[in-house]
């Protein structure tokens, strides 16, 4: 009786135990720009939630179904738009970062192949801690609905 009511006692900690070393950070409203056919740049966008005390950096991203990944902010100044590469994109304590047009956006570069709207792209976001977060961003021809 008593190893059974241990082992009940286990199974009820366990998930707690996970839970409180859950992800550090949570990525939303995740998509991809859908691109006319031969065109070799598209951008991503998504929104990042940093879930811990402690601020934390997004120091990259990568894509299997991409030849190159880079971070880059849109800027606007004397009325010209510019897009610059970034090294890396700060997340503050319980703070988020949203990646949208005339933002940050994640720069995906050189396709494997042609990517239409319902296609599914694998991407890796890497973080300061050493934090690792795969996500799956679906291509769309237009943002979704927040």
């Amino acid at each position: 009786m008593l190893r059974r009511l241990s082992l009940a006692c286990l199974i009820l900690v366990l998930p707690l135990a996970a839970w409180s070393d859950g992800p550090s950070v949570r990525a939303s409203h995740v998509w991809i720009r859908q691109a006319p056919p031969g065109v070799t740049v598209l951008a991503g966008y998504l929104t990042l939630d940093n879930l811990t005390d402690k601020p934390l950096t997004l120091s990259g991203v990568s894509s299997p179904e991409f030849g190159a990944v880079e971070l880059h902010k849109s800027t606007v100044k004397d009325n010209i738009e510019s897009m610059e590469p970034v090294e890396s994109v700060d997340l503050a304590a319980h703070g988020s970062v949203e990646f949208k047009p005339g933002g940050y956006h994640v720069m995906l570069m050189q396709p494997k192949k042609n990517l239409f709207s319902g296609d599914i792209v694998t991407l890796d976001l890497k973080f300061s801690d050493g934090s690792e977060l795969a996500i799956m961003a679906p291509v769309r021809r237009d943002p979704p609905a927040h």
